[in-house]
């Protein structure tokens, strides 16, 4: 095993040389830039102060002569043969990350039940897509008008896009992907966006709450945290109407792996058979702790459930600050 220091923030972590640095630094949480991850486009260049690293083939084409001259290596394709100290600026916030327009394919598509689809996009050729668990894309149609959708997946491979699209009544957009959208149909993306990302450095134990289709920026976050391996404690409130609209079985498979998740879901509108909680989602929340201080919750769903969370749940003791939240707005007339 190998260590790895960026000697811009001093974090640093082990490698045993088989992955890319870039690769094994996202894996253990560090933001370091990239932009296509094929050796291309040169984002993910980083001076090497100390130790060897080696390229499988040749040097790739987005690092010049010049630059393997003055220490700078492509941490995309590079994979550590000693310990290594380097120097990378690494993202800080959202604000570090460009925005961009893409072309995709559509990969896949899955129904999940009665009303909720997920949609794999991927991103051709050379080009991926760099964001935070949390945060949304545009999904563009030259016949509608744009739609924000979150993300669902964590930030892994990120040429490899996954939306849960539910069908809306009224909304165009969403009717044409639910029912018309076919596969390796081409539309474009612009991303990543939003303010809504995890605060993955913190230490305080997480509560995460997710109304319908929210549980997607959910997912995300739970399964980035996973990646990096984070012991902090996570409990998942996942509220639906009814049992059918608790489209995927994976809150209950984190909780038999991983002793730290924690899965409670909540119906609104139950039938005779369902024996669990019961009312909106919220108020199981306040339920289960007296004294939200010391917490930090992440709500993603409806603009009237994320608001009832944020107001009782200051009332608990919730620290505002520690409130973070992406409501869903649906557009009808446009999309």
């Amino acid at each position: 095993m190998f260590t790895i220091e960026n000697q811009v923030s001093g974090k640093t972590f082990q490698t045993d040389g088989h992955s890319s640095i870039l690769d094994d630094a996202l894996a253990h949480g560090l933001n370091f830039p990239y932009g296509c991850q094929k050796g291309a486009c040169g984002k993910c260049v980083a001076t090497i102060i100390e130790g060897e690293v080696s390229y499988e083939g040749e040097i790739p084409s987005g690092i010049t002569p010049e630059e393997i001259a003055d220490n700078m290596v492509l941490l995309c394709q590079c994979k550590a043969t000693t310990d290594v100290s380097l120097v990378v600026a690494e993202l800080d916030s959202v604000a570090d990350i460009e925005v961009r327009t893409l072309p995709c394919k559509v990969q896949s598509i899955n129904r999940l039940n009665h009303d909720v689809v997920q949609v794999f996009l991927k991103i051709p050729g050379d080009e991926s897509l760099q964001y935070l668990a949390g945060q949304y894309i545009d999904l563009i149609h030259p016949d509608f008008d744009p739609r924000a959708f979150s993300i669902a997946n964590a930030p892994v491979n990120s040429s490899l896009i996954e939306l849960h699209i539910r069908l809306v009544e009224g909304g165009k957009f969403t009717n044409f992907l639910f029912n018309e959208l076919k596969e390796k149909a081409l539309l474009r993306l612009e991303g990543p966006k939003g303010t809504f990302y995890f605060k993955e450095d913190s230490k305080k134990p997480v509560i995460l709450v997710a109304g319908g289709t929210g549980f997607g920026p959910i997912k995300a976050i739970v399964e980035h945290a996973i990646e990096i391996n984070l012991k902090r404690q996570i409990y998942i409130y996942w509220g639906v109407r009814d049992e059918v609209d608790l489209y995927m079985n994976l809150p209950q498979q984190w909780v038999n792996e991983y002793n730290n998740i924690h899965f409670v879901p909540v119906l609104s509108e139950p039938n005779e058979q369902w024996k669990g909680r019961t009312g909106f989602v919220h108020e199981s929340v306040l339920v289960d702790f007296d004294d939200l201080t010391g917490y930090e919750v992440y709500a993603c769903g409806p603009p009237t459930m994320v608001k009832a969370a944020a107001d009782t749940f200051l009332d608990q003791g919730m620290i505002k600050d520690n409130f973070f939240s992406d409501a869903f707005e649906f557009a009808f007339s446009g999309g």
